[in-house]
């Protein structure tokens, strides 16, 4: 993954080039260029609004005394699709699009929480670092207390 970065990085302009050519001889230049700064005025309006929203969204689900995981999912999502309107080129508002809609979004939470899953690797039972989990009980020993009094050690 970390090695095609810099080709994904390389064949990205390369791919919004040609598709600002190919729907610019549909629509014409001029229309091209309009959608694109149009766009990316709706991106701007998107990112503006979304940041007040996630903290409500937030904070009404704490108040109901829910996690906000799911919402602020949605709201990190939408955050992302403002930013790629905001981006000029139309595979980056194609992407934004995707994103602005809730059953794909629903679509990519399911796939990277099954994707940290597995990354995790982390069976029930056991702690992050494999070591399996011991339950136990345990006692709070107090040092002001004189240390040869034993009686109050368990056991004892």
């Amino acid at each position: 993954m970390a090695s095609s970065l810099p080709f994904f990085f390389l064949l990205w302009p390369v791919a919004e080039i040609a598709a600002v050519v190919i729907v610019a001889g549909w629509i014409g230049w001029p229309a091209a260029i309009g959608a694109i700064i149009l766009s990316s005025m709706v991106g701007m309006a998107l990112l503006r609004r979304q940041g007040l929203g996630l903290a409500r969204r937030a904070q009404a689900d704490l108040q109901s005394g829910l996690m906000p995981a799911e919402s602020l999912f949605d709201a990190a999502c939408l955050a992302v699709a403002g930013l790629l309107l905001a981006l000029p080129g139309f595979v980056t508002d194609l992407l934004a699009l995707l994103l602005l809609i809730g059953p794909i979004r629903g679509l990519i939470g399911r796939w990277l929480q099954r994707r940290f899953a597995m990354a995790s690797g982390t069976p029930s039972g056991t702690s992050p670092g494999g070591a399996p989990v011991i339950d136990g009980d345990w006692v709070v020993v107090d040092e002001k207390k004189d240390p040869e009094d034993h009686t109050s050690l368990p056991g004892r």
